[in-house]
């Protein structure tokens, strides 16, 4: 018997149909899109919104209230109420699935706001704090308006353009990220120089600085590599060793070498994990 087939996904046929509406595959279809929403700014920009449905809401009401008082008055039947809409449209049924996909989504939202305002991860906070305040500058500096004006022209403008220079866009976009990157190898570079002199007491650290300057595309694998920490207490006999008075042997003897290298190496992790920070 054969495996039963794969429900269809709604989304695709969704997407691809907004995608094609923004790369102009129908110009017809598209420009009713286009010039619909600008019409619709225009109109959100001249007209105010408040009056001008309240001013359509009373000119309804006079008009159909007239026509029905004259049609019983005359005809004895008002044509309104023979004629009008006699069912109410299904707006419940259309926006419960969509109320109900919110609502469902809505605890996982709130967890994460609220993770965000108590600093549950400081490093999150401080980001959304940024964002915040970078779009509390942007729509400071420009009107609503004006940022829905251009995002208007720019989601019918951009995807037709990049679809038709996509080569050209992709390999000077890799351009400007290899550029980035330089820039951003040779500033590490320059801050490393200048915090170096500030490390040369602390031993393994002001190593570690070094060999991150002269190459900061190392690894931490390869960086670990240019620290000593090993000894050379493993591979050292005792006919190479000098001989110790008896007083200073006894005085040593408590003293482990395998330990005081694990400190040094567990002290110099954390420190060069710092340092990459």
């Amino acid at each position: 018997m054969s495996a039963p087939a794969a429900p269809k996904s709604k989304c695709a046929p969704c997407c691809a149909c907004e995608c094609d509406i923004l790369l102009w595959k129908n110009p017809v279809e598209t420009g009713k899109y286009f010039f619909g929403s600008l019409v619709a700014l225009l109109i959100l920009k001249k007209v105010n919104l408040l009056t001008f449905l309240l001013r359509v809401l009373y000119t309804v009401f006079l008009t159909t209230g007239t026509v029905e008082f004259v049609s019983k008055l005359v005809l004895g039947q008002g044509l309104v109420t023979k004629y009008g809409i006699k069912e109410c449209p299904n707006t419940v049924g259309f926006l419960k699935p969509h109320i109900d996909e919110f609502l469902k989504q809505l605890p996982v939202k709130q967890a994460k706001m609220r993770g965000l305002v108590f600093a549950h991860v400081p490093k999150s906070t401080f980001k959304a704090a940024a964002v915040a305040f970078a779009l509390h500058r942007f729509f400071s500096w420009f009107s609503v308006w004006t940022i829905l004006f251009a995002a208007d022209i720019l989601a019918f403008s951009l995807p037709v353009v990049y679809k038709t220079y996509q080569k050209e866009i992709d390999a000077h976009v890799e351009t400007c990220c290899a550029q980035a990157k330089k820039e951003c190898d040779k500033y590490s570079k320059i801050a490393c120089d200048k915090v170096r002199p500030h490390l040369e007491k602390l031993g393994p650290l002001a190593k570690l600085c070094q060999s991150s300057s002269a190459a900061p595309e190392a690894t931490s694998a390869k960086l670990a590599a240019d620290v000593p920490l090993e000894t050379s207490a493993a591979t050292t006999t005792g006919a190479d060793l000098p001989s110790v008075p008896a007083a200073a042997a006894s005085a040593t003897q408590e003293f482990n070498v395998d330990e005081l290298a694990n400190e040094i190496k567990q002290s110099t992790n954390s420190l060069k994990q710092d340092f990459q920070n």
